[in-house]
């Protein structure tokens, strides 16, 4: 038997998202008077006089629209390798609907790395001990989940600068052994926004700009980001399905990500 996780947030307009979704339905009733009128403009231009009204309709009512805008990197999203630079591994970095399905449906680990502070980065020492206490031996295409209890602060403005964040070493040492696909369940892969900008300042030095996000120049990898729920998964022992829509050219993609533990 197998339990279904749902790892993902909530798509909507909240403290915690600065990015903004608009919904604009064309409901029942003006989409009976829209349709009607569709086609019989359509009907005119073939000198067709046959009609349809919105009477013809069961109560008068048709079929509902709506129309969605929002970024390709609001919700639970996956990153493609062109979000991260123009170039992979010395070829065109690849967008959503040219990666390979079997990255996005595999076996799962969950890494406790809730003990991390905001802002801290989260090294390779920090992923080999939790891998460690898992004792689960990752292979590759293993999708990696970093559980910091972050979602918690959902709704809240803390959840966009109260996280800690992956560091490049620790997302390079990963990916060598094979890991193509990264999921956290914080705002950003990186560390916030806020800390990777004040350290920059503070410094002058550029690598704490972004380091796990431009990694993905070099060596080509996935990054799931505002994963949710993670409390709910076992260390091991269950798979992890996150397809992206296959939507030409988008350097992201909306997933609804889900945990399927397996269960005697």
């Amino acid at each position: 038997m197998r339990r279904l996780v749902d790892l993902s947030v909530l798509v909507e307009n909240s403290a915690s998202e600065p990015m903004e979704i608009r919904v604009e339905r064309l409901d029942h009733i003006d989409g009976a008077k829209h349709f009607c009128a569709e086609v019989a403009t359509r009907n005119a231009a073939r000198s067709d006089s046959r009609r349809l009204e919105p009477e013809d309709f069961p109560d008068g009512a048709f079929i509902t629209l709506d129309t969605v805008t929002l970024p390709t990197h609001m919700g639970t999203h996956i990153d493609a390798p062109i979000h991260y630079g123009l170039d992979c591994e010395g070829s065109p970095a690849r967008s959503v609907d040219e990666l390979p399905l079997e990255w996005f449906y595999s076996d799962g680990v969950r890494l406790d790395l809730r003990h991390k502070q905001p802002q801290d980065f989260i090294t390779i020492a920090d992923i080999k001990i939790a891998l460690d206490a898992t004792q689960h031996q990752l292979k590759p295409l293993d999708i990696v989940l970093i559980w910091t209890g972050t979602d918690k602060l959902w709704g809240k403005r803390e959840y966009f600068s109260h996280a800690p964040g992956m560091s490049r070493e620790a997302t390079e040492w990963l990916v060598e052994q094979g890991i193509k696909v990264i999921g956290i369940d914080t705002y950003g892969f990186d560390r916030p926004f806020v800390t990777m900008l004040e350290d920059f300042w503070r410094t002058g030095d550029r690598s704490y700009l972004w380091p796990a996000h431009f990694y993905g120049r070099e060596r080509e990898y996935i990054q799931i980001e505002r994963l949710a729920n993670l409390e709910q998964l076992p260390d091991t022992g269950f798979q992890v399905a996150c397809f992206p829509l296959r939507v030409k050219g988008l350097d992201a993609s909306w997933v609804r990500a889900v945990g399927l533990v397996n269960e005697l």
